[in-house]
Order: C-alpha cells, then sequence, then structure tokens
C-alpha cells in the first residue's frame, strides 16, 4: 500500500505523533502477540512500512491507522494517548472563598488551592489584625508560612523565628507551636502551604 497520505503535520504535532502512536501500535501489536511480519501479511503494509512507523521513524497515513487498529482489534481513536486536561482553578480576590471564623472575628481564611483532583496539599491565605498569641497549635504533616504583609513570631516549644515582609518559614506540624504579631504591626498577612490537604 502507498504511505503517500501519510499524517501532514508541522514539526511539533509530528513529533508528537511521533512518539506516542507508534508506540502504540507495537504496545498492541505484543499484546495481541503478532510479530511485525504477521501485522504486515495481515493488514497489507509492508514490514518495513510497520517497522517505520513504530520506531517512529514515519508518520502513519489516517488509513494506515483504520487498517492497523482494525488488525489489532481496537478502535483507532485507541492508538492516540489519553491527553491528560489541565485543571485550572482561578479564585479572584473578589471570589466567595473568604472564610471568616466567626461574626466577631477579626481573622479570616481564604482558600486559594483547588479541591479539583485530589490535591496533596492546601494554600491558605491568612489575614488578621489581632490574634490570640497564647493558642498553641499541633498538626500532622508540614507547613510552610510566607510573610506577605506586617511581622509575626512563631514559636516552637522554647524557640522563636519573627518574620517580616518576603520571610518565610517550613516545619514539620506536630511540634507544638504558637502565633503572634508584632505589637506595631496592625495587620497581617500570610500565606499558608499546608499537607496533608485540609480540603479535598
Amino acid at each position: 500500500m502507498s504511505s503517500e497520505d501519510d499524517l501532514d503535520l508541522d514539526g511539533t504535532g509530528a513529533d508528537w505523533v511521533l512518539s506516542n502512536i507508534g508506540g502504540r501500535i507495537r504496545d498492541f501489536r505484543r499484546h495481541r502477540r503478532l510479530t511485525l511480519a504477521q501485522l504486515a501479511e495481515q493488514s497489507g503494509y509492508s514490514e518495513g512500512y510497520i517497522s517505520a512507523v513504530e520506531t517512529s521513524a514515519t508518520v502513519p497515513s489516517i488509513s494506515a491507522l483504520s487498517t492497523l487498529s482494525a488488525v489489532l482489534r481496537v478502535d483507532v481513536s485507541e492508538l492516540f494517548p489519553r491527553e491528560v486536561e489541565a485543571e485550572v482553578t482561578v479564585h479572584r480576590a473578589s471570589g466567595p472563598n473568604h472564610l471568616r471564623l466567626s461574626e466577631s472575628a477579626t481573622e479570616s481564611y481564604s482558600l486559594l488551592s483547588s479541591r479539583l483532583n485530589n490535591p496533596s496539599y492546601t494554600a491558605l491565605r491568612h489575614e488578621f489584625t489581632s490574634i490570640d498569641s497564647s493558642a498553641t497549635y499541633r498538626y500532622l504533616g508540614e507547613r510552610f508560612c510566607l510573610v506577605l504583609d506586617g511581622e509575626v513570631t512563631l514559636s516552637f516549644e522554647g524557640t522563636s523565628f519573627t518574620m517580616g515582609p518576603g520571610d518565610s518559614l517550613h516545619y514539620a506540624s506536630q511540634p507544638q507551636h504558637s502565633l503572634s504579631m508584632h505589637p506595631d504591626a496592625e495587620r497581617v498577612e500570610l500565606l499558608w502551604l499546608v499537607t496533608p490537604a485540609l480540603v479535598r
């Protein structure tokens, strides 16, 4: 059979097809326990042509894909690797992701990360104008804190770290720790990355 109707693709498209479809055809052929010679005989294409397709030396035509898929007993769509659609979530500053702890609270969290696709972490924006510095916390997992505005002190069982805008801290959450504002700070804004994810 002629391969004159091979797919006409630009460089990027051809690279993608060559690096994926040829391997898929080879995998299905081996799964069916067919040799190159047997697939060539049953499809009507030469053994050299099929070898070139499988090794990404040539791009198969649409008609060749249809014929090969029929011999391999798979739908032609199965020869194309499944592309995973990117999950992209945009949270607008004015969006509904604002969580206030109580009606009178001066502390709030905004959920920044997506709840899709079983996330491995949660991203939160933490804003407050006052905070109970006597409260202590202990969690499983890890936390990363980036100071966006204001000045805070994180204390870990006797060791304290004071941080300003641009400073960050990464720690295992299990040790008991506390958070306090600098006396002169009017407002604090933090970015937290928390693992395991708090929201799924």
